[in-house]
């Protein structure tokens, strides 16, 4: 079979892996809110171009308006630690074999007038009563963009572990209740392969620590 070229594709000198279309191809003809409580349901009416080259048909799609997040992995290496915290998630109780508490890495939805490291730090002060000395930035993912808006930038927060207390932390008035755990590098990555860590940004998070975590200490370390 011979492939045939779509028209109108763009390519990049630098990697196949460029976007054939951009925001401009595509459009949204009508808006409509379905639903507005904590978070809000959006009814779409779209179209886009296709890799033939035309329109698609105008079609209807939901999505979930949540906003964007910010997560960051509390990390102390000279001591090879790892914060991790314990909350409860009503999502979790559609899976009737698992516990609905899970063990997540600290985050936060994004207010108005912050920066993404306001964001992180004032939530690692709240969930978890925890300073960070130094950020770096990891990467910025999409949640689950077939039918949602959110996007989440993930960091990793240099902290030290012997001023962390164990306990229970979270804002009352938003009926926050987080239990807060120093577990070794080595016992955070067994709780991964054993599935006990399994949310997304969690994964992700110690996953990216697998890779750079000799060069964090490195250059964390030395640096202190």
């Amino acid at each position: 079979m011979t492939q045939k070229t779509a028209p109108g594709l763009q390519s990049s000198s630098n990697s196949r892996l460029s976007p054939h279309f951009q925001r401009s191809d595509a459009a949204i003809e009508q808006r409509e809110v379905a639903f507005q409580g904590f978070f809000r349901l959006e009814k779409l009416t779209l179209k886009h171009k296709t890799f033939s080259g035309q329109w698609s048909n105008a079609f209807t799609r939901e999505v979930f308006v949540r906003g964007n997040a910010v997560g960051v992995l509390l990390y102390d290496p000279r001591r090879d630690q790892i914060l991790l915290i314990e909350q409860f998630r009503p999502g979790a109780l559609y899976d009737e074999q698992q516990s609905p508490w899970q063990f997540e890495i600290v985050a936060g939805m994004t207010e108005a007038g912050e920066s993404s490291e306001d964001v992180v730090r004032r939530e690692a002060m709240e969930e978890a009563g925890c300073t960070i000395e130094q950020l770096e930035f990891l990467m910025k993912y999409w949640v689950s963009p077939g039918g949602m808006d959110e996007q989440i930038e993930l960091y990793c927060g240099m902290i030290d572990a012997s001023q962390v207390r164990e306990g229970v932390y979270g804002l009352d008035e938003e009926n926050e209740d987080i239990r807060v755990e120093l577990v070794s590098y080595a016992e955070a990555i067994q709780a991964l392969q054993d599935g006990v860590i399994n949310n997304a940004m969690a994964i992700i998070a110690l996953q990216w620590l697998q890779l750079n975590r000799d060069r964090l200490r490195t250059q964390w370390c030395s640096a202190s």
